[in-house]
């Protein structure tokens, strides 16, 4: 969408949260990562889409502070590592070396649900997925396979992770939904929240005069 169409004033959407936590709170549900990576395209030109992620389970959305964790696709003990390092109501950031083996399965899956975290997303793969889907644990993998390694617990835990162009560190904020899976870094969350709501408004100002007949080409001034 045209960057020009963003700039309608954030005065009157925003005036309700009265804090950072109030605000990324109150967008839970409300955001979609196509919200999120529009906004970071417009803030900064870039955006820290995490490439071939999505989930094994549609219909799932998931937003909070990130631990990260990375290991060979060999080893996934380390993930358990991770487990045990992480508060309730975080989300694991998983990189392994490749897609050749699962690092993340159904025992995993119990594991941190039972600590109360709130997902895992895996820069990797996961296996046994019709177990986890029947959990109702959320996890997004850029793979499914049968295999695994051993629990060598070789790896390291709450360190910067590479993705691409961009790094993905501890503390990191992250959404991940039916669209793919978007990090926030923690310095810029309230700006791109914000940018956030601007353009889901504009959206739906957009949709509302579809509806009434009018074409998209004309609104966008195309």
């Amino acid at each position: 969408m045209p960057h020009h169409l963003m700039k309608i004033s954030p005065r009157s959407v925003l005036e309700k949260f009265s804090s950072e936590e109030d605000l990324s709170e109150s967008l839970m549900g409300e955001i979609t990562t196509s919200h999120l990576s529009d906004a970071q395209k417009n803030l900064e030109g870039s955006t820290r889409v995490v490439p071939g992620v999505k989930p094994i389970k549609n219909g799932v959305s998931i937003w909070g502070e990130l631990v990260t964790a990375h290991t060979s696709s060999n080893d996934w003990g380390t993930v358990l590592k991770a487990i045990d390092q992480s508060d309730a109501g975080k989300i694991l950031f998983l990189k392994s070396d490749n897609d050749n083996k699962a690092i993340w399965g159904e025992l995993t899956s119990k594991a941190a649900q039972n600590k109360k975290i709130k997902g895992t997303i895996i820069f990797g793969a996961v296996r046994d997925v019709s177990a986890v889907k029947s959990m109702d644990y959320p996890v997004f993998s850029r793979a499914i396979v049968p295999n695994a390694g051993t629990p060598l617990n070789e790896g390291e835990v709450n360190i910067p992770i590479k993705i691409g162009d961009f790094t993905v560190e501890p503390g990191d904020f992250v959404l991940a939904d039916d669209g793919g899976v978007v990090v926030v870094p923690r310095d810029k969350l309230q700006e791109t929240l914000k940018e956030s709501v601007i353009i889901k408004k504009t959206e739906e100002k957009i949709l509302k005069q579809l509806n009434q007949g009018q074409f998209l080409s004309d609104i966008l001034g195309i």
